[in-house]
């Protein structure tokens, strides 16, 4: 009797260690073979370690208790890792590794190459995704990816005190995806990010539309990012277009972004389409929704090769309106920009190479900005271009520290100013309290026509105020007057449906003769935010887009020398 009673109690203590799934008692993991039940009782619903498991793994709770290496199961003579998910359930690493999660297509294709996903939840469920340590990962793959995520789908998710460290490779097909060091993309419900970490490498080569982060790729829903860290170095080479971020590749959401820091460098070299390259995101892209930019820093150098381009120590782009508040951000990296053959749009600054929004307050740049052979500069220590779909621009005791440079042997035409380059048509611009400490040196122009400035360069027209602004730079003044005679305008463009047809949409933009070749880049989204791949083809005014779904509503967003437009389309 003893010893029956002495069993029975080893059987309930094994039982109640492993747990029963919830958040107080979690079920355990702690080997690749756990990972890999786990696995299969989330897809098929059964039971992981005698506990009914529901489908997705609904509102269960698991608990990494050791060290896992995934080498023992999986590698290049093994075969690839394939996540768990779909995935509605939540996981805490316990700071325990997750070593050598692999996947590579050139040993097996994998539509899902994370840890987990996709993430889906249809309950009020908060999941959380914490203290997961990835390390030596290595993702050779063409799909969206991250190492812990792939996606979210649905649901509020938080993501929270999680290091990974990988190795990234775009595969051969990579074009539209959507690539992070934690998470793919996040295309529905509210995603937060807090006090995680990204080490390693991305390489990007020969693949158009991608989108690279150092935490996630492309962020749709709304979300919070507070207190994150990227030191993974991000480069992308060949005949490609990308839009890069330090931290994110694209918000196109109503997000708090606050205390972050950046510590990779970015090196893009491409010749194709409009790149969008900034240290903290490539393209915050939102109106009416409030987005919060506050405490933010960047010390990841950004270095450029091609034609056209524009960069920023913080963002690429940044759109929004009264809403978007931009406050204490700093950017302490060189922003440098090597053209090659002709350009028309290039596009740098310390803070933001190209700003739509309408006002900053106590940003700094102490980066030097060095632009090489660009045909047509548009330079400034905090803003490169401010274009006209913000109405105004206002800059609050703000500075660059930085020095610009224009290097260019034959003739350069262009606006180059230690706080603003220049603006579009725009109501007023006014600088209040800022501080220009850089030199504007103009290296090697035999023929030149730049304009220069200590401030800014604002249109003809435009209600200018500097108000209790400095300048401690020395600034070599070449017609440095405000207000430009002939200035390049990049208005807000029309964009009409002229033809839709199966799989096909024919779109007209008046007013445009012709389109050159790499000059016009086009996206096509499905309202859950994932990229379509279709074929672009561009005659005279008109737009043809092919390889469509037959059937389905979708957002195409057009991007032109003249602005950038998103507009919905319904194929029946």
């Amino acid at each position: 009797m003893r010893s029956f009673v002495a069993a029975l109690m080893l059987l309930m203590a094994g039982a109640w260690a492993a747990g029963n799934g919830s958040r107080g008692n979690p079920l355990t993991v702690e080997s690749a073979q756990d990972l890999e039940d786990l696995r299969l009782a989330v897809i098929t619903g059964t039971e992981y370690k005698g506990v009914p498991v529901p489908d997705m793994g609904r509102g269960m709770f698991f608990k990494q208790t050791a060290d896992i290496d995934l080498s023992t199961k999986y590698g290049r003579e093994k075969g690839n890792w394939k996540a768990i998910g779909p995935f509605a359930g939540s996981y805490d690493g316990g700071g325990f590794k997750i070593s050598n999660l692999f996947v590579d297509e050139d040993v097996d294709v994998t539509m899902t190459p994370a840890l987990f996903g996709p993430i889906m939840v249809d309950t009020d469920d908060t999941l959380y995704f914490e203290n997961i340590v990835v390390d030596k990962a290595y993702l050779h793959v063409s799909a969206t990816t991250g190492a812990i995520i792939t996606q979210v789908v649905s649901g509020v998710v938080v993501v929270r005190n999680n290091t990974v460290n990988l190795e990234y490779k775009s595969g051969a097909t990579a074009e539209g995806s959507q690539v992070g060091g934690i998470m793919g993309n996040a295309v529905s419900g509210w995603v937060g990010f807090y006090n995680n970490t990204v080490k390693g490498s991305f390489q990007a080569t020969s693949s158009d539309g991608m989108t690279i982060g150092g935490l996630i790729g492309t962020l749709v829903t709304n979300g919070n990012f507070t207190g994150n860290t990227n030191e993974a170095n991000i480069t992308a080479k060949g005949d490609i277009s990308v839009t890069v971020g330090g931290l994110a590749g694209e918000n196109l959401s109503s997000t708090v972004v606050k205390g972050n820091t950046n510590k990779g460098n970015i090196q893009v070299e491409a010749n194709k389409g409009i790149p969008f390259i900034g240290g903290l995101i490539g393209v915050s892209a939102v109106y009416g929704y409030r987005n919060t930019y506050v405490g933010n820093v960047n010390y990841g150098k950004i270095e450029f090769t091609g034609k056209d381009a524009s960069l920023g120590g913080l963002f690429g782009l940044i759109q929004g309106d009264e809403t978007l508040t931009l406050d204490s951000c700093i950017n302490q990296a060189d922003v440098i920009y090597h053209g090659t053959g002709s350009q028309e749009i290039v596009y740098v600054g310390g803070i933001a190479g190209l700003w739509e929004t309408m006002s900053g307050s106590r940003l700094q740049n102490f980066g030097n900005i060095t632009v090489e052979n660009a045909d047509y500069p548009f330079v400034g220590g905090l803003v490169g271009y401010v274009r006209d779909g913000t109405k105004s621009i206002t800059l609050k005791e703000s500075v660059n520290r930085g020095k610009i440079t224009v290097k260019k042997d034959t003739t350069v035409d262009g606006k180059i100013a230690g706080l603003v380059g220049t603006t579009d048509s725009l109501e007023f611009a006014e600088l209040d309290s800022c501080t220009n400490m850089g030199d504007i040196e103009i290296i090697g122009t035999a023929d030149q026509t730049l304009v220069t400035s200590e401030y800014a360069i604002v249109y003809s027209g435009v209600r200018f105020q500097a108000n209790a602004c400095k300048n401690e730079g020395s600034v070599l003044f070449l017609d440095g007057t405000i207000g430009i005679p002939t200035p390049v305008v990049a208005k807000s463009m029309e964009i009409r449906v002229a033809q839709v047809g199966e799989g096909r949409i024919t779109l007209e933009i008046p007013g445009m003769e012709s389109f050159t070749a790499g000059r016009v880049r086009a996206g096509v989204f499905s309202y859950d935010g994932r990229r379509l791949p279709v074929n672009l083809d561009a005659s005279g005014n008109l737009l043809h887009l092919e390889g469509l779904p037959s059937a389905g509503r979708f957002l195409v967003r057009v991007s032109t020398p003249s602005g950038n437009r998103s507009i919905p389309v319904t194929l029946h």
